[in-house]
């Protein structure tokens, strides 16, 4: 029966330690002691065993990720692995009892801690760089701890690295794995020199600790942690007392139960005086009363206009914490908001896997240490938290609510944010895909795999009509994107609304039937541009983080060329004027000043090679924009390309024709008109087209090229002569010479030529 106890009490502490990242050690050697039976010096020693172990397993996804600073930790783990040795041979000369008071004072320190938890540096902190004998010296005294007492000691380790070493605190935390195994395992070495272990029970307990690690984890995915974390903080407060009670000669034992309970007396006391204290200050001074009103909430749009995409940063002023939702890629942004506003990000939630960016949670991750949290019926190859409907998340006061919002694709999600944890409406609504100003996110993208657009309309049709619109009309509205997406057909060019005036002026939100709302939301859709399928699976992987730097090469001309002949795609970003006027032969025209990122989707296979001809001093934007769709393959950039251009070997650099509209008319009217072809989505037809003209949107000009005439002369347009030029260039590329675009495209023909031709 004891050992069943101890063995089931070695997975609590495994999943102590899967749900906190630490304190579930703190237990191991009162299980042993008090348990097992074990000798208090051998469950020490065998304490140090099991923290070893269990720290190198969780150090190991840390390091994947790159959360570890392997000079840092060495450094400081050496001077930890010296004391903490010399702490294991000092504590054969220490009473027993000695050291398990010695414990109990540890555990009280790890209980305060929980009950704080983990504080980032403040906003603009920055750590100098401390004398190096200070961080062996403080290194040796944190390892002597965990060497005579047994404990980890990683309320002790974080904050050190994050004061001495200057680490940001989630590289902080996982650099304090690599420091806890390797004082852990010296201190076990200095007990060893006196102290014989039970090893089968010390495998066991290992074995058991790591399965609850794993249980932990999924665990963590599941509660609040910062709740759970404050309840075991008063568990291990409560274990504390227990242990040096258990220590004390009897006859001290009820003085010391007695001024435990004074303490805790006049603890309450205070804090009950201190909140009536305050309360009154803000009822007599209306300027305190002002400020208790004020919402503790800060809550960001961050919109980025070429993607039409909408991320949100939403935080509890009051403690600090804060989400982020929807995140892009290069997520800077977001951590210098936080800094300013005294917020640390230790969540991101994505509403639904994205098609059309990727997304940045993994980067966020590892710069923070956050949570990724998805819908509850999402799956992913990395760890992710599944928030289940109607799941609330504390930052504090500020709450946020889940709601399960499927229809543009399975496991999408909206989060409904409350000022107030007592509020009973919400101050507003993100959205996601699901619901847009003046549209709905459409169910017939192939980032819902598996699923038939049919179903996921009627999916959407309960998630808009019953869910959403169920919704108090004050609810503010805060969609994923904006007017341009491909991801709907009719979003407005508004960034917020409310629910309200969405139900009375969104064609979707209208009371109708099932049948007639799901064929309204899948009529009239434009082509989704061919890297939303990849985009849609990359974001389910594992992938590489966002490496700006490692594209960031400056190549000179020949090495343009050579790669060019091999296969690769030169992106000239160029205004397409200038690339007219002359560019690289073979080269894809995409401007930058527009959907750059978009249309490079549209035009270049994922994994191919790229070599990116900027404008001047734009190389790292363009490779930036590049990689939010998820194209990391560029190979560097063209510096100074007008001055490469002069001096380019003849027959490399060539120029485009443009037409105008006049130019064009008279083409039209000749014996041998040419082949005139509109890349505009369908929906733009509605202004008017040239009549003859063909229409094949941009996104769909790869996969129908080879069924074009390749001797034929062949005109291309647009609506403005941005399109056109990407088009007209990708023409070239495949071999075809009778090519050129309209200038200005259909608005400056339809300007000549009004009323517009059908």
């Amino acid at each position: 029966m004891t050992l069943a106890l101890t063995l089931a009490a070695a997975v609590l502490i495994g999943v102590t330690l899967g749900v906190f990242g630490g304190g579930g050690s703190i237990l191991t050697t009162p299980v042993l002691i008090y348990l097992a039976g074990v000798d208090a010096k051998q469950a020490i020693a065998m304490s140090l065993f099991v923290v070893g172990v269990t720290s190198v397993v969780g150090a190991v996804p840390h390091a994947r990720a790159g959360r570890i600073r392997w000079r840092t930790g060495l450094l400081f783990g050496s001077a930890g692995m010296a004391g903490a040795y010399a702490g294991g041979r000092l504590a054969a000369f220490i009473p027993a009892n000695v050291l398990l008071i010695a414990f109990g004072i540890m555990m009280t320190v790890t209980a305060g801690a929980m009950l704080r938890g983990r504080k980032e540096p403040e906003p603009g902190h920055q750590a100098g760089r401390r004398p190096l004998v200070r961080i062996l010296l403080e290194g040796a005294a944190v390892g002597l701890v965990t060497g005579l007492v047994g404990a980890g000691g990683g309320f002790l380790v974080v904050p050190a690295l994050a004061l001495l070493g200057g680490l940001p605190m989630p590289i902080a935390v996982g650099t304090s794995l690599l420091v806890i195994a390797m004082k852990s395992f010296a201190g076990l070495a200095g007990y060893l020199q006196s102290v014989h272990i039970d090893w089968t029970l010390a495998l066991s307990v290992t074995a058991l600790a790591a399965v609850g690690g794993l249980l932990g984890s999924r665990l963590a995915g599941k509660v609040d942690p910062e709740r759970l974390r404050k309840a075991f903080g008063w568990f291990v407060l409560v274990m504390s007392v227990f242990v040096v009670a258990q220590e004390l000669p009897a006859q001290t034992r009820p003085f010391f139960l007695a001024a435990v309970a004074l303490v805790a007396l006049i603890w309450a006391f205070t804090s009950t005086i201190r909140r009536s204290r305050r309360r009154t200050a803000a009822a007599r001074d209306p300027r305190k009363e002002t400020e208790a009103m004020q919402t503790p909430m800060y809550f960001a749009q961050h919109y980025l206009e070429c993607l039409s995409q909408a991320s949100y940063l939403i935080g509890d002023k009051q403690t600090g914490r804060a989400v982020v939702v929807d995140p892009r890629r290069d997520v800077s942004e977001y951590l210098d908001d936080a800094a300013a506003n005294g917020l640390h990000i230790e969540g991101v939630i994505n509403t639904h896997f994205h098609a059309d960016f990727v997304s940045g949670h993994l980067e966020l991750a590892a710069r923070t240490g956050a949570w990724i949290g998805y819908g509850a019926r999402a799956e992913a190859e990395f760890p992710i938290r599944k928030l289940h409907d109607r799941e609330r998340i504390s930052l504090g006061e500020v709450t946020l609510e889940i709601l399960e919002t499927p229809g543009h694709t399975p496991e999408s999600i909206s989060v409904l944010v409350f000022e107030h944890s007592g509020d009973g409406t919400p101050y507003g609504v993100l959205t996601g895909d699901a619901l847009f100003i003046g549209d709905v996110g459409r169910p017939d993208l192939l980032a819902s795999i598996g699923v038939t657009a049919d179903e996921l309309g009627r999916m959407l049709y309960d998630t808009v009509q019953h869910k959403l619109m169920a919704l108090p009309d004050q609810t503010r509205l805060f969609p994923a994107h904006g007017a341009g997406s491909a991801c709907g057909k009719n979003l407005s060019t508004e960034l917020q609304s409310t629910i309200g005036a969405q139900r009375l002026s969104n064609y979707a939100c209208v009371p109708m039937g099932e049948r007639e709302f799901v064929d309204i939301v899948t009529e009239g859709q434009p082509p989704a541009p061919n890297y939303f399928g990849y985009d849609a699976i990359l974001n389910r992987k594992e992938r590489e983080l966002l490496k700006v730097e490692e594209h960031l090469r400056e190549l000179r001309f020949g090495d343009v060329l050579a790669r060019r002949d091999a296969g690769a795609v030169v992106v000239d970003a160029r205004d397409p004027q200038e690339f007219a006027a002359g560019h690289l032969a073979g080269s894809v025209n995409i401007p930058a000043d527009g959907r750059f990122a978009e249309q490079a989707g549209m035009l270049i296979e994922p994994g191919r090679e790229i070599v990116v001809i900027a404008p001047d001093g734009r190389a790292e934007e363009i490779i930036i924009r590049l990689a939010r769709i998820g194209l990391d393959t560029t190979a560097g950039y063209l510096g100074a390309p007008e001055d490469a251009f002069t001096r380019a070997p003849e027959g490399n650099i060539v120029q485009a024709e443009r037409v105008t509209f006049a130019e064009l008319r008279d083409e039209l009217d000749g014996a041998e008109p040419p082949l005139l072809i509109d890349v505009r989505n369908a929906g733009e037809l509605t202004a008017g087209a040239i009549e003859g003209a063909v229409n094949i949107p941009l996104a769909e000009l790869p996969e129908r090229m080879d069924a074009l005439p390749v001797a034929r002369r062949i005109v291309v347009h647009c609506a403005g002569g941005a399109r056109s030029s990407a088009a007209a260039s990708l023409l070239r590329r495949s071999g075809r010479t009778e090519v050129a675009d309209l200038l200005g495209g259909y608005g400056a023909w339809a300007a000549a030529y009004a009323p517009a031709e059908t």
